[in-house]
């Protein structure tokens, strides 16, 4: 059923008030010249579930107004449209002479942007040295929203199709990058060192992770997610000797390097193997990390993207890399 009202500026203009100053409504009514009744009405729109939003955006919390989960996920993208509307006055104004347009924000993960992001920036700036990109890291469910809302224009992330749509709540352009295996590692001075040895260099089994003590990503990590998933299947998650569960591929390798345990990690990470014994686990077990690029479509139904012309030649840079890595060891 269509709904009997729309989002106007003027409420998002109220909310983004509201925001930066504090939750003081009073401040609010000086800053736009609202009278009493009139903000009232706007903050009753944005403070209940009805025809205009599915969640509330703002709570009431004694003289003060505060965001709500739902209001703290859609707070970059409203601020950035006010403060889109606002440029354009101020371009409007000033004759059309005003500021280029913004530059294209991408975000990815740690592991991703100290390798394929990297090598893949250093090739877009060779090549577009007056281009405006901004790289940032994120989780990835951020990642994720971050595009659907529009703060993000395109995102790297390792989830898979369900929960990405889930996540955006929207149709999202879902495009393979590249795939990586996991791989047992430990320090060959170890303890376990010759017990890792001992194992099958190309498909070490499930069972194998609970002869070490492991050195896994984040609990919450995509990578972690398809990992635990295998494992309980087979009912060896329980059995896992944990002795560090940390964020980030280069961090899990410090902790190996140092004999504290062994640790699973992408192939893509290993770039550096001495003092290392590796075996990769199972492909067939535990499915390879697929990465995969997201962005937004034009329409829901169309194959146009969303994109700026350097967004795209960004999205180019990305999608090259990852066929033709430069100066790879893998």
């Amino acid at each position: 059923m269509p709904r009997s009202l729309t989002l106007s500026f003027d409420l998002l203009q109220t909310f983004v008030a509201l925001v930066r100053q504090d939750g003081d409504a009073g401040q609010v009514m000086r800053a736009l010249d609202l009278n009493q009744p009139t903000l009232s009405k706007r903050l009753a729109h944005l403070q209940h579930a009805g025809p205009l939003l599915d969640r509330p955006w703002l709570v009431r919390d004694g003289k003060t107004w505060r965001l709500t989960e739902e209001g703290r996920k859609v707070r970059p993208a409203v601020e950035e449209l006010v403060d889109r509307y606002h440029r354009l006055h101020q371009f409007i104004d000033a004759g059309g002479a005003g500021p280029e347009s913004g530059p294209v924000h991408f975000a990815c993960g740690r592991e991703s942007a100290g390798d394929l992001v990297r090598r893949a920036f250093g090739r877009f700036r060779r090549e577009r040295p007056e281009a405006r990109l901004r790289i940032s890291t994120m989780r990835g469910r951020a990642r994720i929203e971050g595009v659907s809302n529009g703060t993000l224009d395109l995102a790297i992330v390792s989830h898979d199709d369900a929960d990405i749509l889930d996540f955006a709540r929207r149709p999202l352009r879902i495009e393979p990058l590249r795939s990586e295996r996991f791989a047992l590692v430990g320090s060959t001075k170890s303890p376990w060192g010759a017990k890792l040895k001992a194992l099958p260099k190309e498909s070490a089994p499930p069972e194998a992770l609970t002869r070490f003590p492991l050195v896994l990503p984040e609990p919450d990590a995509g990578a972690r997610k398809g990992m635990d998933e295998a494992l309980k299947a087979r009912g060896l998650l329980h059995q896992l000797q944990l002795v560090v569960e940390v964020g980030g591929w280069g961090a899990i390798l410090g902790f190996v390097r140092d004999g504290l345990g062994v640790g699973v990690v992408s192939e893509g990470a290993l770039d550096d193997t001495a003092g290392l014994t590796v075996r990769t686990l199972d492909p067939s077990v535990f499915p390879p990390i697929e990465s995969k690029m997201i962005c937004r479509r034009a329409s829901a139904s169309g194959d146009d993207l969303d994109l700026s012309e350097t967004a795209l030649a960004w999205r180019d840079a990305l999608r090259r890399e990852a066929r033709d890595p430069v100066g790879s060891k893998r």
